[in-house]
């Protein structure tokens, strides 16, 4: 398991030695050796679209003049970045709206130009909004596209706060999980629990349909940004593991780690919206049984 450091607009340079300290401390504890790590620092470029925080390339439909809150400026995002890189943490950064998405890229790009070349995989999360413009930047630099799969669906939420925010254009370039894929960009999926869901067959169902829990609209919202099964599946795991920097997870092959779960029917052969009603039969860690499924078995 890895530790994401949260670096403060304010803090940021009081927290960099800290920081340094207790990655360090982590690793030179037997406890912790092997099983955890803290080698990621996270960012928050701006808020949530629904509560009008999350940053906008222009103003929002709902509030002339108004773009949201960003909680760095662009100069000490890039500058914090910079430094934090510098020191070896990989970068993750939230970023909502499509501008914060962009002032998260540009800080990745100075950091890169800056420090050189080396195996960083920053992560954006989240990447709600982004303009067709700053696409193919993540292949670019290699940046991490890390989606909630479950959010990309015309839920309460999605009909009653975010689409009246951003308007019919905006509402339509939101969560461009294919098209950034097709880029060439690395992607993973994740839940962002608490907030929503922890399922991954939840937001399987839906990366593979874009249809709501009613199974609403019939061919999905904005269908072109579906993937296959196999691909989200990847994002999941695979992808997840790449973002965690974890060779051993992710996949079963010799040498892996072996964690994994059965599941009572085969998910890759049945409807989308199907699969989020699949049992989880067994979990396994590290080849052995750690505990039961949904089914209670």
């Amino acid at each position: 398991m890895n530790l994401a450091w949260r670096a403060e607009p304010r803090t940021w340079e009081h927290q960099r030695a800290e920081f340094v300290a207790a990655r360090a401390s982590l690793r030179g504890d037997p406890e912790t050796v092997g099983r955890l790590t803290g080698n990621t620092v996270k960012f928050f470029a701006d808020g949530v679209i629904e509560g009008g925080t999350g940053f906008l390339l222009e103003p929002y439909d709902d509030a002339p003049g108004c773009c949201g809150l960003p909680n760095w400026t662009p100069g000490a995002l890039a500058e914090a970045v910079r430094a934090f890189d510098t020191d070896g943490f990989q970068i993750h950064i939230h970023a909502i709206g499509d501008g914060g998405v962009r002032m998260a890229l540009d800080a990745i790009e100075s950091a890169v130009r800056r420090n050189g070349a080396r195996d960083r995989r920053p992560v954006i999360a989240h990447t709600q909004l982004v303009d067709p413009a700053d696409r193919a930047r993540f292949a670019e630099l290699g940046v991490i596209a890390n989606f909630e799969p479950l959010w990309a669906c015309l839920d309460n939420s999605m009909l009653a706060l975010t689409m009246p925010r951003l308007g019919p254009r905006r509402s339509a370039l939101q969560y461009p999980i294919a098209s950034i894929a097709a880029l060439g960009a690395p992607i993973s999926f994740g839940s962002d629990w608490p907030v929503s869901s922890v399922s991954p067959l939840q937001g399987l169902a839906v990366a593979v349909t874009r249809q709501n829990a009613q199974g609403a609209p019939e061919s999905g919202w904005l269908p072109e940004e579906r993937v296959p099964i196999a691909q989200a599946l990847a994002a999941y795991t695979a992808g997840t593991a790449y973002q965690a920097f974890d060779h051993r997870a992710g996949t079963l092959a010799v040498g892996s780690a072996a964690d994994f779960c059965v599941l009572e029917k085969d998910i890759t052969t049945m409807s989308g919206r199907e699969i989020a009603d699949v049992d989880v039969v067994q979990t396994y860690l590290g080849g052995e049984r750690a505990g039961r499924g949904d089914s209670g078995d």
